[in-house]
């Protein structure tokens, strides 16, 4: 008896173990027994024999049995997640909608808490809206989670949305209705999100140039025959890719990235359209300043995307993302400084190419960099980091200078831990938070007043992340199969760069 037992414990381990894979993987629940299984079955029969065939016989891994699995393990994950939650009290919250292919409305949120010694990130719910996606309904739905579970508003610090109406609306949006239950909460709009917007705008000059390459790219793109004859163009002539990219709007780094192969692969090009007869095209990149202007603009898209791919990643924080963005704005400052020397040393394919035209490119790129930098004032206007210096560190010198706006009571126990030589060793060897967590059970009001402002999200990164990974679901599976695998996903878990989608949707292919 004890045997079968075991034998039956072990079956049922091995049945959550596949199912936990099918969900990573973002399968069908079909897959377990119409592949995995019988491939087991199959191996284990060749390497160890017909009799140990039987074991392996005995886990179960029928779609129904899978889709208990996902949620047994989904509820357990989520039950541990809300005690968590409740036991760390204050939390910042990151929401949004995202709209699939299927013209379905899906609200994802994702919490910031601290657990233990650290602060964690954590996929909270996907819940969908039934009708419209105003700001009253995402709230509505939002309490209700809130509701069932016992989460209280009060104890939510922050909350950071893209800036959408639905969102930010003074009088019906989400963030309104919020105000009403906690009125001191903080409104965080995303910084990835304003910079995509910072850099929208163009010269009309660049933007004519950014049209016609969009057009070149869809001429090739858009027919399958095109793409072959082209590819077979590109192989011949030794060129490192063989094809081009569409460029798709709604990505952040598509147009650095379009624009930087079409600059690759500008000779290929240019021969496709001599031997297609397109003499418009072609002597377009016979145009040495028409090869500048995209080679500038690959060029800094290409910076541009950097930046935005510096503040993707868990646990940015409000710190963080402004020391990168007052960065980009001193090499903004430094780089119309080396253009007024007519220096393009930062721009390296402009610098390569550009000969008889360079004082046009320098005009036109001066122009476009005070354009970047009046866009960066509106949407970045309120940056002013240097009253958390002592968060940043407090042992330094000046520190205290930082702390006026704090309480006299704070202030003393920041003169007091800024002074503790043991946590001033310890400071250079843990990451920030872990820092200001571990102080707190010595310096609780300091402690607090860090956490605060280390907690909210900057960024909408996770989010994104749980959206791209809710577009690669079978379109088939219910919206609670849908939560469960995101739930045993851990779509947050990803350090990975991601050109993500910032308006949610789904994007398609072509301009």
């Amino acid at each position: 008896m004890k045997s079968a037992v075991t034998v039956s414990e072990k079956a049922s381990e091995a049945s959550y173990h596949v199912a936990k894979l099918i969900a990573r993987q973002k399968r069908p629940h079909t897959i377990g027994e119409t592949l995995i299984k019988p491939a087991c079955m199959e191996i284990v029969r060749l390497m160890l024999g017909p009799n140990e065939v039987k074991e392996v016989n005995k886990v179960s891994l029928s779609a129904d049995t899978v889709k208990r699995r996902i949620h047994d393990m989904s509820s357990d994950i989520l039950g541990t997640l809300i005690r968590k939650l409740i036991l760390a009290e204050k939390f910042a919250l990151q929401i949004d909608e995202s709209t699939n292919i299927k013209n379905k409305a899906q609200l994802i949120a994702i919490v910031r808490f601290v657990d233990e010694d650290f602060i964690k990130e954590h996929y909270l719910f996907c819940k969908e809206v039934p009708e419209r996606t105003t700001g009253e309904e995402i709230f509505r739905v939002t309490d209700d989670f809130f509701k069932i579970y016992n989460i209280q508003w009060s104890n939510c610090i922050a909350i950071c949305t893209d800036g959408a109406a639905a969102m930010t609306d003074s009088k019906k949006g989400f963030v309104s209705c919020v105000k009403q239950k906690n009125p001191i909460i903080q409104i965080t709009h995303c910084c990835i999100h304003r910079e995509a917007l910072m850099v929208k705008n163009l010269p009309e000059e660049l933007l004519n140039t950014m049209n016609e390459c969009i057009k070149i790219i869809n001429i090739i793109k858009s027919r399958a025959l095109n793409s072959r004859i082209f590819g077979i163009l590109c192989a011949e002539m030794g060129a490192e890719y063989e094809s081009l990219l569409f460029y798709t709007e709604v990505r952040w780094l598509s147009r650095g990235k379009v624009l930087a192969r079409l600059f690759e692969l500008r000779y290929e090009v240019r021969e496709f359209f001599i031997d297609q007869n397109m003499p418009e095209l072609y002597q377009r990149l016979d145009d040495d300043y028409w090869i500048a202007k995209l080679a500038y603009m690959a060029d800094i898209f290409e910076h541009l995307n950097e930046l935005n791919k510096k503040m993707q990643g868990r646990n940015e924080n409000i710190l963080t993302c402004s020391d990168k963005l007052q960065g980009f704005k001193k090499k903004l400052e430094l780089w119309q400084e080396e253009l007024q020397k007519g220096c393009l040393e930062m721009y390296q394919r402009t610098n390569h190419s550009t000969t008889e035209n360079k004082q046009l490119i320098v005009d036109l790129a001066q122009q476009h960099l005070s354009m970047l930098q009046q866009k960066f004032d509106h949407y970045f206007y309120s940056i002013n980091m240097e009253q958390y210096d002592w968060i940043r560190n407090p042992f330094a010198t000046n520190a205290i200078n930082s702390t006026e706006a704090l309480s006299l009571q704070i202030r003393e126990e920041f003169i007091e831990l800024s002074n503790d030589g043991t946590l001033k060793l310890n400071f250079t060897e843990v990451p920030l938070d872990v820092f200001w967590i571990s102080v707190k059970k010595e310096y609780p009001r300091i402690s607090d007043k860090a956490i605060l402002t280390l907690l909210p999200f900057s960024t909408t990164y996770s989010w994104y992340k749980a959206a791209d990974v809710l577009k690669q679901l079978d379109d088939n599976e219910s919206d609670q199969e849908r939560d469960n695998q995101l739930d045993d996903v851990e779509p947050v878990g990803s350090d990975t760069n991601a050109d993500s989608c910032p308006s949610g949707v789904s994007s398609s292919q072509g301009h």
